[in-house]
């Protein structure tokens, strides 16, 4: 592995455990066994390195969002594959971590809430015309549906939103997702939709 790669992976490992501004670089070289100054050689500031992490993330959230995408599942099965993993990785990352990114590296939070609101629009678009092609959705038009949906998401499932209302992210998004999907499926898709769910829970 390549030491810039070792770096980014310690740095998301110990950022996302330990808080973007709480970790200290000084904290990553330490554990790394390497001095601040090879760090910089290639991370000039920490607002770089946190950067570099979320651009990581990403691309590994992607790699996981695919193979949900391009399963032969129908429409419901793939949106409750996606958001399960996006409520898990929620989960993992802990509702503090978001709401630093937010305060603190506004850019960064900026890089993710794009990644996540492009592949909302891109993915889920193509999720829901499949599932009214499968019956399973009603016939409203897609780009109202999934403009809701997305402006949904983003107003609910934000740091600001968590912080104000005592909320976790994890219990905003499957929330928001409920509501959505109820009012979108067909009858058919909402019996559907419930045996999943009983099956297996958000």
């Amino acid at each position: 592995m390549k030491l810039q790669d070792k770096i980014i992976e310690l740095g998301e490992e110990k950022l996302f455990k330990e808080g973007f501004y709480k970790t200290r670089m000084e904290d990553i070289a330490s554990e790394l066994q390497m001095s601040k100054k090879t760090i910089y050689k290639f991370f000039p500031s920490k607002d770089e390195l946190v950067m570099a992490v979320a651009n990581h993330f990403t691309q590994k959230m992607a790699k996981k969002i695919l193979p949900i995408l391009e399963s032969d599942k129908n429409a419901i099965e793939k949106l409750a594959g996606l958001f399960s993993l996006l409520s898990n990785t929620a989960g993992k990352v802990g509702d503090k971590v978001f709401g630093e990114l937010r305060t603190h590296y506004p850019a960064v939070w900026q890089h993710v809430d794009s990644f996540r609101t492009d592949m909302m629009y891109g993915n889920i678009t193509k999720v829901f015309e499949q599932g009214k092609k499968e019956g399973l959705f009603l016939d409203f038009p897609t780009p109202i549906v999934i403009n809701i949906f997305v402006n949904s998401i983003r107003s609910t499932v934000n740091p600001e939103f968590i912080y104000n209302n005592n909320f976790s992210m994890v219990t905003a998004a499957q929330t928001t997702f409920k509501i959505i999907l109820g009012g979108t499926l067909t009858e058919k898709g909402k019996k559907l939709f419930s045996k999943l769910i009983t099956q297996n829970p958000l």
